[in-house]
């Protein structure tokens, strides 16, 4: 469901990020610890220039990886602007100004549901409706 509801009005995630979502499918994605750069723990992505440039270098762990350190972009939060770089675990969020190819877009297996950005209210009453029609509400 977290992916669902990345692709939410509501989620913050730039719109690249979400529009980007709703193009993609289980194949598109990736487990890794690339990104961990604020957090060390396997996640699964999108994958991305970034996660080819690093599979294609071998996989080098953190210290060896493809560009690492660069800024990639900034971010405004809580109204400062932050520089994001490259294998950090901020992906794009709203206003996002950089290069997403090298964003950490997490999105699970499920990204092959999603077709579409909907208000949160939409997804959880389309989630009931289809519980109920397959009977087990």
């Amino acid at each position: 469901m977290g992916t669902r509801f990345l692709a939410s009005d509501e989620a913050a995630a730039s719109l690249l990020y979400k529009e980007r979502i709703t193009r993609s499918h289980a194949e598109d994605t990736v487990l890794t610890e690339l990104f961990n750069i604020g957090w060390d723990a396997p996640h699964r992505v999108l994958r991305n220039r970034a996660v080819s440039e690093w599979e294609d270098a071998g996989r080098p762990p953190p210290g060896k990886r493809p560009g690492e350190g660069t800024i990639i972009g900034r971010v405004n939060v809580a109204g400062q602007s932050i520089d994001l770089v490259r294998h950090s675990v901020t992906p794009p969020l709203p206003g996002f100004e950089g290069d997403a190819e090298y964003c950490c877009l997490y999105a699970g297996q499920s990204c092959t549901l999603v077709s579409d950005i909907r208000p949160a209210a939409q997804i959880v009453r389309d989630v009931i409706r289809e519980a109920e029609e397959a009977g087990h509400l």
